[in-house]
């Protein structure tokens, strides 16, 4: 084989490994995406007492190409898109599953550098590095579930160290497709890192039964998870149907 032919050969592998290893991290667009909903969706929580309601952000999490998109209201473009594993893949709400439609994001809590080994969720050790709830928003059917996390579904990533389960997963690059018992969405957690940005600045406040354990308070004391909540409605989030 001459040393034209091999040089030609390399340049080929490298472009189709540049491709496919960009392919997971580089944004895209979301399918079944109608921004005539969403426009919708932010008109009627103006309605419904937040008049001055103009989110940044919309997060889109496609529980059938198991990916999150975070897109700007402004310019409609995807701003990043990571590998999100979502449990029971949008099945509905009925037995604690992904449930598909329009939400809002309440308070957040994010550890130092987005370490998958602090933790972040209230009781469970596994729910580890960022954690951003998912919010009934003020125009839910019913007014008691408003400003709650439905069924315990929230956005958050996992400590690989848990169990010999996310171990396992871990070492053969599956954690995007973990199957978390609520149908949490739940980003990569090498990827989870890239959603800190956005989070900082989408944040609402906290459903009001979330209280952190004596040793999630005692992190937050120590400076090792930050809390961020404000008294305002967070950006939308958008979970669509597995089908």
């Amino acid at each position: 084989m001459s040393m034209s032919v091999r040089s030609a050969i390399f340049c080929l592998a490298l472009v189709c490994l540049q491709s496919c290893g960009s392919g997971n991290s580089s944004p895209t667009k979301p399918s079944k995406l109608h921004w005539d909903d969403v426009q919708s969706f932010i008109a009627n929580q103006r309605k419904a007492g937040h008049p001055n309601y103009n989110p940044e952000l919309l997060y889109v999490v496609d529980p059938a190409k198991q990916r999150m998109h975070v897109i700007s209201l402004k310019t409609r473009k995807t701003r990043e898109t990571l590998r999100c594993g979502t449990g029971k893949r949008g099945l509905g709400t009925k037995h604690a599953q992904t449930p598909p439609g329009f939400f809002t994001m309440g308070g957040v809590r994010i550890a130092k550098g987005a370490n998958h080994g602090i933790q972040t969720g209230d009781s469970k050790k596994g729910v580890a590095g960022i954690y951003a709830e998912i919010h009934f928003p003020p125009t839910y059917p019913d007014p008691k579930r408003r400003g709650y996390v439905p069924n315990g579904v929230v956005i958050h990533s996992y400590n690989p160290d848990a169990s010999k389960m996310l171990q396992q997963r871990r070492s053969q690059r599956m954690i995007g497709r973990i199957p978390c018992t609520f149908g949490c969405p739940v980003p990569d957690i090498d990827e989870a890192h890239k959603l800190v940005p956005y989070l900082k600045r989408s944040y609402g406040k906290f459903d009001p039964t979330a209280n952190p354990n004596a040793n999630l308070r005692s992190l937050i004391s120590q400076g090792q998870v930050k809390v961020y909540q404000r008294n305002q409605l967070g950006d939308p989030i958008l979970i669509l149907n597995r089908q």
